[in-house]
């Protein structure tokens, strides 16, 4: 056999997202911590020497840089297990390397991402590989060989399997199924900062680590989530952010459509709820592992109880009530958005663990959105890298939600294109604010009424 020196390198090289995370991790450790130091200079080494197998020109040189690579890897992979146990670093490594491989390739073509992982499967030794059945599945299946009977799937190669076998999907609701334009995860979406950690907290790690979360529940009484409540202006990312937290958890996101809930008949409604809820619970059983339900402009569905409403409201109420307040038994994830959070019912909020307001973006934020939307394109790349004309543009969006700052991102092309298709400049972009003042929003109209200043009177904010 050799090695295949395969002509396709990822755009993130290395895991970034996990290596991010390790950084925070040493980032906040003493000076003088002597295995952080440690850990901190062999991943550099790591990192660095993954990049020159990546970069190697013949087979060769990639067979020297392996071998330098994989028992320093191994050691890092030990040693970050032992001093940060939460970061699951050797199980995500191998994912990660595994999900490298390219499908159909010669049983003779070894790609070094195989050869990688496997010795992660060797130092594991039989115990820790008989816990981690994902592993052996992908090393199988990378080397054309069928798994035994008794090693199970992975939960990603199961979902398609598990929503088959459930049978037919209500009408209302539809899959999230990513496309080009669809967020990646959390490093596409520019900013939110604060918002990524307090969601992977609350919501993504528990979620993608059960056993941390059974282990947070018995030492200090913190419970799996139940749904998070995201509200705020229109176009400021609110389903974006519900499509990267799928996209970042690897776990299936379904979303209720709202056109369709309603019925005329008598108790329909009420019985359309439930099945919604019932056909995700099932989902979540037949993979092993949460899922999300999206109900995007809740308000439609939940509208504040008064002396005017009907039997069937209450009913209706009463039922999507028990079903959020349930969802967490049956390990489903409600994520609620809306643009109109006062008429939200007030019982329907407290069902939801938080409620997070997503306002217009501050300027680190839109500076960042137009780099990861000017980044994408040829002819944006050069004003992508310009950090002050980047700033300059951004002072001038203030009022802008982040939908808009896309939308003019595009007009602004359109004008360079038009231009004997040079490149875009900041010119561009304030002729294009010029000529949109419309897209502009008023914030305090979506604020919740108790979080607006009062007009002669000081925020108790």
């Amino acid at each position: 056999m050799r090695i295949q020196r395969i002509g396709y390198t990822p755009t993130f090289g290395y895991n970034k997202r996990l290596n991010n995370e390790l950084n925070k991790k040493l980032d906040a450790e003493k000076p003088d911590d002597e295995m952080a130091n440690t850990i901190r200079n062999l991943n550099n080494y790591c990192n660095s020497t993954e990049e020159l197998i990546r970069s190697s020109k013949n087979e060769a040189e990639e067979d020297e840089f392996l071998s330098a690579f994989t028992a320093p890897k191994i050691t890092l992979a030990g040693l970050i297990d032992i001093k940060y146990p939460e970061l699951n670093y050797s199980a995500r490594e191998k994912k990660s390397y595994l999900n490298e491989i390219p499908k159909n390739l010669d049983p003779d073509e070894i790609p070094w991402q195989r050869i990688v992982a496997e010795d992660f499967a060797m130092h594991d030794a039989e115990e820790n590989i008989e816990n981690d059945p994902d592993v052996v599945y992908f090393i199988l299946q990378a080397k054309n060989e069928q798994p035994a009977e008794s090693v199970p799937q992975t939960k990603v190669q199961n979902i398609e399997t598990a929503i088959e076998a459930i049978g037919e999907t209500p009408d209302i609701i539809e899959r999230f199924v990513p496309t080009f334009s669809s967020p990646k995860g959390f490093e596409s979406l520019g900013g939110m900062t604060e918002l990524k950690e307090e969601l992977n907290d609350k919501i993504l790690y528990p979620a993608t680590h059960p056993e941390e979360a059974k282990q947070d529940f018995a030492e200090y009484g913190k419970r799996p989530p139940r749904g998070i409540m995201l509200y705020g202006p229109p176009g400021c990312g609110k389903t974006s952010i519900a499509e990267a937290m799928a996209m970042e958890s690897q776990l299936p996101l379904f979303k209720l459509k709202i056109s369709k809930a309603g019925s005329a008949y008598i108790n329909q409604t009420s019985k359309n709820y439930e099945n919604v809820f019932n056909y995700v619970a099932e989902c979540a059983k037949m993979i092993g592992a949460p899922c999300f339900l999206f109900i995007d402009e809740i308000d439609g569905l939940a509208k504040g109880r008064d002396n005017d409403a009907s039997s069937e409201d209450l009913k209706q109420m009463s039922t999507l009530l028990n079903l959020i307040e349930t969802s967490r038994d049956r390990n489903v994830i409600v994520l609620g958005a809306t643009n109109k959070y006062d008429l939200v019912d007030d019982a329907i909020k407290r069902r939801f663990d938080e409620q997070v307001y997503i306002g217009m973006p501050d300027m680190q934020t839109r500076v960042e959105v137009l780099q990861k939307t000017l980044g994408k394109w040829l002819k944006g790349v050069p004003l992508s890298k310009n950090k002050d004309d980047l700033k300059e543009i951004a002072e001038k969006l203030n009022n802008f939600p982040t939908s808009a700052i896309v939308i003019l991102a595009d007009k602004a092309s359109d004008i360079a294109r038009k231009d004997s298709r040079r490149n875009i400049i900041k010119e561009d972009f304030y002729q294009a604010i010029e000529k949109n003042q419309n897209l502009k929003i008023k914030e305090d109209n979506y604020k919740e009424q108790r979080l607006r200043t009062r007009i002669g009177f000081p925020s108790n904010n």
